[in-house]
C-alpha cells in the first residue's frame, strides 16, 4: 500500500496524519484505538512490524510503532503520560513485536500489559529496579 492508501485505512482511528511522500507517513493516536488500527492493518495483509521505538519528551513517553505496509512505512505514535506508562501488548496480532516491547519495558519503563515474556533483554540482572536509561530524568549513579 502507498501512503495515501494507508492514510485512508487508518484515518478514522487517528488524531492526525502527515504524509511525507508516497512511501512514508506519520500518524498519532491513543492506546484505546491501537487495536483497531492493528486489526485494520492485518485485514490489508500488513504482517511485518519493522520496529517499536520510544522517546521521552519530558512529561510524555511516545511509543512509536513502525509498520512495513509495502512499499509505505507507517510510523504510528502513541503518547503515554508518565503517570500512566501502560500499553497493551500487540504480540497476539504482530508476534514480531515481542523483543521490541521488552526493550520498551526495560529502557523506558513502559509497562506492556499482557506481554508473554517480560524478562530483561539488555540490562544486567542486578540493574536497579525503577531505573530506565532512556528516560530524560535518568542519570547514571557513580559507583
Amino acid at each position: 500500500m502507498h501512503s495515501n492508501e494507508v492514510a485512508t485505512l487508518v484515518k478514522k482511528h487517528v488524531d492526525d496524519i502527515r504524509i511525507v511522500d508516497d512511501r512514508c507517513l506519520f500518524a498519532t493516536s491513543d492506546k484505546q484505538r491501537l487495536e483497531n488500527i492493528l486489526r485494520a492493518l492485518r485485514v490489508q495483509k500488513v504482517t511485518h512490524i519493522s520496529a517499536i521505538t520510544g522517546v521521552d519528551t519530558g512529561n510524555v513517553v511516545e511509543v512509536i510503532y513502525h509498520f512495513d505496509c509495502q512499499p509505505a512505512e507507517l510510523n504510528l505514535k502513541i503518547p503515554l503520560p508518565k503517570d500512566d506508562l501502560k500499553i497493551p501488548t500487540i504480540t497476539e496480532i504482530f508476534p514480531g513485536a515481542i523483543m521490541y516491547e521488552r526493550d520498551l519495558m526495560e529502557m523506558l519503563g513502559v509497562k506492556v500489559e499482557g506481554h508473554p515474556d517480560p524478562r530483561r533483554l539488555f540490562l544486567p540482572d542486578d540493574w536497579p529496579e525503577g531505573e530506565y536509561p532512556l528516560r530524560k530524568e535518568w542519570r547514571e549513579k557513580s559507583k
